[in-house]
């Protein structure tokens, strides 16, 4: 009996090992998974109004929204940004109906970006690009989802963006051209690792939300790589013109790299107060998507020059296209407008979408913003900014980073591998 007694507690507890352990490698793959793959729900869409038809009527010119910083420190971003998605309807009409352009200024901030996106669904339009940045974006989901209003943001890069804590799960108004941080950070900190041959970094950020998560990203990818965070601050508010004591730390951490997640208005006197420095003038510093701007270049001047800047996407088969449209439009260079040409591929899936869907009746236009949404989900075309296609919770489904250096006070596009 004492033996069977054994033998029966041990057989049990053989079959509860199995079981944790089956328990365990279910866990796992959900944690591969992450909640990142979770994709829009019936929750969702009835909390959005887009469960049922919702049916707008149109007399007179489509309204269509641009959420995007028109004024203040990164006005710099937001103006190529809306220029390039007005770009995207440059002779398109809808049913003979022409588009009307409603830009609204979203200030690239938490404040900003609800208060433009309340205006925009006081304006009526079908659809919208924008918000720009992260934090303007989050503050804002609620407002247009609350309106059915399906928007496309050309640049807000925050991952968790389409994975906010709430049960319906993801917001099905929401979607995004541009390549994400995660993807950003783990390009820039392979570089910095393997081709700079960089094992330790001092990361230097802007406390909004795209800073935050850009530099978390990087961190987190760079020391996946076998390297070491030597430094970083509680992080810099926007408008800070004076680095003194975050240079003082960067001296004293000897990095060898120095990462900076942020925007052009910022790191422009960083760099210069940073290359001031005899003993900081030849360190590595590697440099965010917000950071590659022509002002840059104008501002900082030889402080910019070597530095290494990212920029997510790629430009696709209508990249001539978009560059000659806005050449002609707005007498811009289309190579130095960052995000532009995912601005002209998030205004080109909504006006594709639109053409499906809006119906003439007596000269009027009937919009069904139900089958607007269903459209812009199942785009799939060959784009300024490469393909355009998104995945279930309304990112684009594929990832290129391209990698630059400041050279002669200009942006050359590196090779694979090369610095």
């Amino acid at each position: 009996m004492t033996h069977s007694g054994k033998m029966s507690r041990w057989t049990w507890l053989m079959a509860m090992v199995a079981l944790l352990a089956i328990f365990a490698v279910a866990c796992s793959g959900d944690d591969d998974d992450d909640s990142s793959s979770a994709g829009f729900t019936d929750a969702g869409y009835k909390t959005a109004g887009l469960d049922k038809a919702r049916v707008v009527t149109i007399d007179g010119d489509i309204p269509i929204g641009i959420s995007s910083a028109l004024t203040g420190e990164v006005a710099g971003l937001g103006i190529p940004i809306a220029d390039s998605a007005e770009v995207g309807g440059e002779g398109i009409t809808i049913k003979g109906k022409k588009i009307k352009w409603v830009r609204e200024d979203d200030l690239c901030s938490p404040e900003g970006g609800p208060a433009a996106a309340d205006r925009l669904v006081k304006a009526k339009v079908v659809a919208a690009i924008g918000p720009i940045c992260s934090g303007g974006t989050r503050a804002s989901l609620k407002i247009f989802d609350d309106a059915g209003i399906t928007h496309i943001s050309p640049s807000a890069t925050a991952g968790d963006l389409t994975t906010p804590t709430r049960p319906e799960g993801p917001y099905v108004t929401f979607f995004r051209v541009p390549v994400l941080n995660a993807d950003e950070a783990k390009a820039q900190a392979q570089f910095a690792y393997d081709t700079l041959k960089a094992k330790k970094a001092f990361v230097v950020f802007d406390t909004d939300d795209y800073g935050k998560d850009l530099a978390a990203e990087f961190q987190k990818s760079f020391k996946a790589e076998g390297g070491e965070i030597v430094g970083t601050p509680a992080g810099y508010e926007k408008k800070t013109t004076d680095f003194k004591s975050i240079i003082a730390n960067i001296k004293a951490a000897k990095p060898d790299v120095i990462y900076q997640a942020g925007f052009y208005a910022e790191a422009t006197p960083f760099l210069q107060q940073l290359r001031a420095d005899a003993d900081l003038k030849s360190i590595p510093y590697i440099g965010g998507d917000g950071i590659k701007n022509d002002e840059l270049l104008s501002g900082a001047k030889d402080a910019a020059e070597g530095a290494y800047l990212a920029l997510p996407g790629t430009t696709g088969s209508q990249f001539d296209t978009y560059k000659q449209k806005y050449a002609a439009k707005f007498k811009g260079n289309a190579d130095s407008a960052t995000f532009g040409a995912e601005a002209y591929d998030a205004a080109t899936a909504i006006l594709k979408a639109l053409d499906k869907v809006a119906v003439e009746k007596g000269g009027k236009l009937e919009i069904d913003l139900k089958k607007l949404n269903e459209e812009i989900k199942k785009s799939s075309f060959e784009g300024a900014s490469g393909k355009v296609e998104f995945q279930d919770n309304g990112n684009r489904a594929g990832a290129v980073v391209r990698l630059f250096k400041v050279v002669g006070g200009k942006y050359v596009q590196l090779e694979a591998g090369k610095k």
